[in-house]
């Protein structure tokens, strides 16, 4: 299962440090299972720890020759080797050579492909007046939308005032009924006062009838009692 020194000592450490994960938990929540604690079990995680602690600080650190470079640069393999500066400015040249070539075989590559296509100056031409018509198209539809907005907003301004309009005219039509009320009451007011302007003046001729009758009377009574005391 493990067949190196180093799967030994992670093992270790990854079953280490689960020891103290599970103690920590268990001290947290307060949980026993069994006769096993949180403070048991987080004691033993510790110690664990610390004694893998304590054997790692005996394992020797990886040195550089543990690392297989000549895999990767065959060169380390020749302890005789040395560099050959002329040798690198003719690939160095080499390889500009090629970069060029190549540079200039996909440059001719790509004006073929252009060609073959039919996309020269006249077609990019054509491409970009037809955006311009499509962009004053758009110009065009929105001016349209704006203005279709602007007529839907006058037509709710217009229903918004005939409303008003017909609440005013029934405001006014209640307030003529009103005033037709009023003008009734007031005259019938006034036909009330002059009849009793009427009675009343009846009322003082009677009165002063009266007064004149009780005049006469008395006088009548005085020349009786006149002639009865002679």
């Amino acid at each position: 299962m493990f067949k190196t020194k180093d799967a030994w000592m992670n093992f270790f450490y990854s079953f280490g440090a689960a020891i103290v994960i599970l103690g920590a938990w268990l001290k947290i929540t307060h949980i026993n299972i069994g006769p096993i604690s949180g403070n048991v079990a987080l004691t033993v995680g510790l110690i664990t720890e610390a004694i893998i602690f304590i054997i790692f600080a005996f394992d020797p650190p990886k040195s550089e020759e543990s690392y297989a470079w000549e895999n990767v640069y065959p060169e380390l393999l020749d302890k005789h080797a040395n560099p050959n500066p002329l040798h690198s400015n003719v690939s160095s040249r080499n390889n500009a050579a090629q970069f060029a070539e190549l540079e200039n075989s996909l440059s001719t590559k790509l004006d073929k492909m252009l060609q073959d296509a039919k996309l020269d100056v006249q077609l990019f031409e054509r491409l970009r007046t037809g955006i311009d018509k499509f962009s004053t198209s758009v110009d065009q539809i929105n001016q349209t939308v704006d203005v279709s907005a602007s007529t839907h907003k006058y037509n709710d301004q217009l229903n918004k005032a005939a409303e008003h309009m017909e609440s005013m005219n029934a405001l006014y039509t209640m307030q003529l009924e009103s005033g037709k009320r009023q003008s009734e009451f007031a005259n019938k007011y006034v036909a009330d006062m002059q009849k009793s302007a009427e009675q009343s003046e009846k009322f003082n001729q009677e009165l002063q009838g009266l007064t004149t009758n009780l005049n006469s009377l008395n006088r009548v009574y005085g020349g009786m009692l006149t002639a009865m005391k002679s």
